[in-house]
């Protein structure tokens, strides 16, 4: 095992937690991609987590070469800090954050603020419009995994782990940032300037109160003499309903900060998604000059807003290659409408000789896919 490259990928019901055990020249050295699920129910159980973080530190001794923390997600940030606060305790030598976690990110990229910003706040209308008792399932997971107040405890502890954390995007310089001297690594994702993954505030109704940012309001305007009230009444529920859609766009958009990285091995080829969806991809898809891999971790838990263009599976995943890819899932049903999307996985499994779903083993246990040197 010592001459081999080793991916270890987790079930934590609905979140990643991936170990790449990487011989490099005479070293034997560890990236750590994500831990973290979601808070509750189903997809949020503790222990799984925690048993994770517990063979993680056992297989690595607690010394964790890279640290790469691909989005502020809870379902992939909350685990270095529920680990610590259970006394599982890891010794990081480099950390690698998403280039929007950066205190000052916002400071210097103004675009991506005001963006950011205007989809916060419809958010924050259709909370406000709606009781938490009345959201559906989905949209309740879709709210608690994009707050930043459940999110900032645990990406501080992810933040100082180091002394100096990297923001990364692609185009950042790596070199000299990571222990690396035989493995290579690239960065493919997401853009610097994250102004690019967000798309139209969806619209909303003001209620004309002076200042206001939210569409739930109050005041209920009431039909002018001579107009129908039901169709009347029924525009402004429709209006205000659509604030549910910068739920999902505030979602796409943080999914689309996602860090992807490909890592290249004595011949081999790894890509490292995190949750980035079909914008970031399509971006990728201009820069990457994409080849055929060896190994694929499925992005965004196997949802269809993650799977690839075609155009693009037939780079990665060649259909005819000889030596196809093991590819790995990470997800837990039912906890988000249509994830994992049978479809989409389908067409991956078709084109690799394996595919891995974390949700046919026990929690807390990896998938362990193991690559050898490739002879030329």
């Amino acid at each position: 095992m010592a001459d081999n490259l080793i991916v270890y990928t987790y079930n934590v019901l609905f979140g990643d937690a991936i170990l790449v055990q990487v011989p490099d020249g005479s070293a034997m050295r560890f990236i750590l991609i994500d831990v973290g699920n979601v808070l509750s129910g189903k997809g949020g159980q503790d222990k799984a987590l925690l048993d994770a973080a517990r063979d993680i530190r056992k297989r690595t001794g607690g010394k964790i070469d890279l640290y790469v923390m691909t989005h502020e997600h809870m379902d992939h940030v909350q685990g270095l800090l529920f680990a610590k606060n259970n006394g599982c305790v890891f010794e990081i030598e480099n950390v690698w954050m998403t280039a929007s976690s950066d205190p000052d990110y916002y400071k210097k990229h103004e675009n991506a603020r005001k963006k950011r910003l205007e989809l916060l706040d419809s958010v924050a209308a259709f909370q406000d419009l709606f009781m938490a008792s009345e959201l559906p399932a989905g949209l309740k997971t879709i709210l608690q995994i994009n707050n930043d107040r459940s999110t900032t405890d645990c990406v501080d502890c992810i933040r100082d782990a180091v002394k100096t954390p990297q923001y990364v995007y692609r185009g950042f310089d790596i070199s000299g940032k990571h222990p690396f001297t035989e493995a290579g690594i690239r960065l493919l994702a997401p853009e610097e300037d994250t102004s690019v993954y967000y798309g139209p505030v969806p619209p909303r109704f003001d209620s004309g109160d002076a200042g206001a940012t939210s569409c739930a309001s109050t005041f209920r305007p009431q039909p002018l003499p001579g107009i129908d009230g039901s169709a009347f009444f029924g525009l402004i529920d429709n209006m205000n309903g659509a604030c549910g859609e910068g739920v999902y766009a505030i979602d796409q958009a943080a999914n689309n900060t996602s860090v992807v990285f490909e890592l290249t091995w004595r011949g081999n080829r790894l890509l490292f998604t995190g949750d980035a969806e079909l914008k970031s991809w399509q971006f990728m898809d201009k820069t990457a000059s994409f080849q055929p891999l060896d190994f694929l971790k499925v992005g965004h838990h196997g949802s269809p807003n993650a799977a690839p263009a075609k155009p693009i599976l037939d780079k990665i995943l060649p259909v005819n290659r000889k030596q196809q890819a093991t590819a790995v899932v990470s997800y837990f049903p039912k906890v988000y409408n249509d994830v994992p999307d049978e479809d989409a996985l389908a067409e991956i499994q078709a084109r690799t000789s394996n595919l891995y779903r974390t949700v046919a083993i026990p929690p807390g246990t990896p998938w362990t896919v193991i690559l050898s040197e490739k002879s030329n």
